[in-house]
Order: C-alpha cells, then sequence, then structure tokens
C-alpha cells in the first residue's frame, strides 16, 4: 500500500480510506482454487504473485485432475486383450444400449453393453468425486468414460491421437466430422452429445508433440491450423465455445531447441499449452534425453523428494516458461514412480512414502503459484506383458479385477483427497 499512499497523498483523508477499503474487499475474495472452485477464470484468488496468478483455471472443473490413461479404461473392457483400450461402442450402440459389443464371449470380465461400460466406468467416476477429484483427462475419445463421467459430474478433458492433428489440419470439414462422430469405416467416437450438456470441457489436440508420435514432430503452425478448423467446428455446437483447446510438450523446450515452447502458445487459437515434466538425473534438464528416476537414487544421481520437485521440476518451470505461455500453461503431467527395480512388473512399496512426499511437495508449489495440473495417473498401468518399473506412477495400485469388484489399495498415504485441494 505504501506506493499506492504516495500516489494519492494530496487526496482527502476520507478517499484514501474508501480506497483502502477497496483494495482490502478485493484481496478477501474467493480463496485457492480449488476444485470446489467457479468455473473457468471465475473463483478462487491469487495466492501471490504465481506465475498462474494470471489465469485461474484453463479448464473447468477443478485446479486438480487426474491422468486417466488406456491403463485405467483397460479396467472395463470385454475381454482381457491387452491391445484393446476397453469398453468403447460406436455410434450405432446409442440408440440399442443392449445391443453386444463384438468379442465378447468368454471374456474374464464380461461388460458387453453400452449400459454395462458405463456401469463399470461409474465405479471409477464415483471413486474420484469421493476424493474431490472432479477433472479427468482422457488421452483419446471414449464415449463410455465420458457417459459415465457425465453421470457422475466429472469434467473431461479428452485428447486427440497425433495423426488426428494432420487429418484436421488439411480437411475443414473434418472437424465437424470429429466431432459429431462416425459409424464407420472408420468409426469416430462422437464428442458432440458430452460438449453440449457441459462435460467436455477441452479438447488436447495429441500427445508431446514435440515428440515424435506420428508427427515428427507436430509443428506449431500445423497444430495452430488444426486449432483453428476445430474452434471453426466447435463454435457451431451448443457450448462448444466454451471448450478449450490445447496441445502438450515433452519438457518445456527453449531455443536451441526447436520448436520452442513459445512457438507453440503462440499457435493461431491455441488455448492453451501443458508441459510434461518428471524427475530427472541430476545435472539433466528437460526437455533433453532424461532418465525418469526410480525411487531413491535409483540410477545414481536422481533427485530425491523433494528435491525432485523443487530443483528438477518447479525450477524448470518458473526459469523456463516463455512470456508468451504465461496464463496458457499447465502441468499435463507429473508423477513418481514407485517401480521395484529389483523385480520389475511390481511395486517397491517402500517407495510409497516417497510418492506422497513427491506430490505433496509438488501441490503446494501448484497451489502457490495456481498452476492447473494433472497427475500422472490415476491407477498403475497394466503389469500384463509390462515390465518396465517405470509403469508404475499411479496413485492407486493396478488390479486385473474389474471395476466393479473391490477397489485397488491407494499408494499415496495421506488422505487422496488432500491432493485435490488448496489448503
Amino acid at each position: 500500500m505504501k506506493n499506492i499512499t504516495k500516489v494519492f497523498k494530496n487526496f482527502s483523508r476520507f478517499f484514501v480510506l474508501v480506497l483502502i477499503f477497496g483494495f482490502i474487499t478485493i484481496g478477501s475474495i474467493g480463496g485457492c482454487n480449488n476444485n470446489n472452485s467457479g468455473s473457468n477464470n471465475q473463483g478462487g484468488s491469487d495466492n501471490g504473485d504465481g506465475l498462474g496468478a494470471i489465469l485461474m483455471n484453463i479448464f473447468d472443473g477443478g485446479q486438480f485432475g487426474v491422468d486417466y490413461s488406456w491403463t485405467s479404461i483397460s479396467r472395463c473392457r470385454n475381454n482381457r486383450d491387452i491391445k484393446m483400450d476397453g469398453c468403447d461402442v460406436n455410434a450405432a450402440f446409442k440408440t440399442n444400449p443392449s445391443a453386444p459389443m463384438p468379442a465378447c464371449n468368454g471374456s474374464l470380465n464380461p461388460f458387453c453393453t453400452l449400459d454395462e461400460c458405463v456401469a463399470c466406468y461409474e465405479i471409477d467416476m464415483e471413486q474420484m468425486k469421493t476424493v474431490d477429484a472432479t477433472l479427468l483427462r482422457l488421452y483419446s475419445p471414449n464415449y463410455s468414460v465420458t457417459d459415465a463421467a457425465s453421470k457422475q459430474g466429472v469434467k473431461v478433458v479428452v485428447g486427440t491421437e497425433n495423426g488426428t492433428i494432420s487429418d484436421l489440419a488439411s480437411d475443414p470439414s473434418f472437424a465437424a466430422t470429429y466431432l459429431k462422430g462416425q459409424f464407420g469405416p472408420p468409426y469416430i467416437t462422437p464428442l458432440e452429445p458430452h460438449i453440449k450438456d457441459g462435460t467436455i470441457v477441452g479438447i488436447i489436440l495429441g500427445n508431446e508433440v514435440n515428440g515424435s508420435f506420428d508427427c515428427t514432430p507436430c509443428s506449431p503452425t500445423l497444430v495452430g491450423t488444426a486449432a483453428t478448423n476445430l474452434r471453426a467446428a466447435l463454435n457451431k455446437i451448443t457450448g462448444g465455445s466454451n471448450v478449450k483447446i490445447a496441445t502438450t510438450l515433452v519438457g518445456i523446450p527453449t531455443s536451441p531447441t526447436t520448436p520452442t515452447a513459445e512457438e507453440y502458445c503462440n499457435a493461431t487459437d491455441i488455448d492453451a499449452v501443458g508441459f510434461d515434466l518428471y524427475c530427472p538425473d541430476k545435472g539433466q534438464s528437460p526437455p533433453g534425453v532424461t532418465i525418469v528416476c526410480t525411487g531413491k537414487n535409483i540410477p545414481a544421481g536422481c533427485n530425491t523428494p523433494p528435491e525432485c520437485v523443487d530443483v528438477s521440476i518447479t525450477e524448470w518451470y518458473e526459469n523456463n516458461t516463455p512470456t508468451a505461455c504465461l496464463g496458457k500453461s499447465f502441468m499435463a503431467e507429473t508423477g513418481y514412480t514407485t517401480g521395484n527395480t529389483s523385480n520389475p512388473g511390481s511395486n517397491d512399496k517402500s517407495l510409497y512414502s516417497d510418492l506422497t512426499t513427491m506430490l505433496n511437495t509438488y501441490k503446494t508449489w501448484a497451489c502457490t503459484n495456481q498452476i492447473q495440473s494433472f497427475y500422472f495417473e490415476w491407477f498403475d498401468e497394466d503389469e500384463t506383458n509390462i515390465s518396465a518399473p517405470n509403469k508404475f506412477f499411479g496413485i492407486y495400485e493396478w488390479t486385473t479385477t474389474a471395476a466393479t469388484q473391490n477397489y485397488p489399495t491407494s499408494k499415496y498415504q495421506d488422505t487422496v483427497s488432500n491432493l485435490f485441494n488448496c489448503p
């Protein structure tokens, strides 16, 4: 207030008091921007001069969300084939909920109709609500998951395949087809119903598009063109103008690395850019060729919690986020793996306390700086045919049983709802 009183020292005492009262009132509105706050850009408060203070939440649904990857989806699938992404339905099933899904007979966990698929996923959505996790990210569209989220009041950010970016950019008319869905061939999951009911609050174009997955890489120009065509189609749908369009990157690429994060943040019609940051070896910095650390000093030289957050993640975010990305960036993935290096394919339960420390330290930083964040991930990855220890980032353990059976054990050792609320 010192600078303010200097400016206005010649004004009447009454006017100064009015000003002081006004600033105190503004400063007291709202609270920490947690998952019980208002919609995008509403509610919450400035937690100081944090990185995210320019913008409260990019996506409606809360400050903290969770990544619900293909392995989470696979808990509800019509057979145990690891190649399947889980229960999903084509457009025809929408009008016939009891129509059987293909290859369902003989399944160990048979979810053979649309109704059964949705009911299975609702178990996870109900669990999320009990811990205040009301925002999830899908890496590709899945009607059954999104419908379950809709029934339980959970908001969804839907990802596209990287290859879809080229399709959206090259053909303006494809965006409308992509949103409406198509029976096929090829089959395209309809998004429009859950855009209209407000469940889908964001669409993320691709995943780690500066990497080498199907785009090698997807350039900022290509991503921007896809976003422009997608925005035009969204604006023709009820509620579509409220859906944010984003993309995600490996780390925060800065010059001389190209393309840079700044270029993606400046891409046409991109509302936000997400960064994937994990715990690298000491001395390594994202987005270089990094080794994701597993547990304490494995491999040698890894930062341990909370160093992992203070040095490897938040310091990098604070020092390298370009001005163009301030107010439109979010943490798309961060987490801590508890994979057992001596017994691949299993958890090292002694590391659960490290996972808890890392996530708590990160959450405190994100609350202070108002960074919307997605934890990677809800479940460990399905251990079937997977032995790498870095597959164990889940807040919950993986189980081969279906979601309708006993819920998996939480690896996070505090009350899970702490992860999704600021103090």
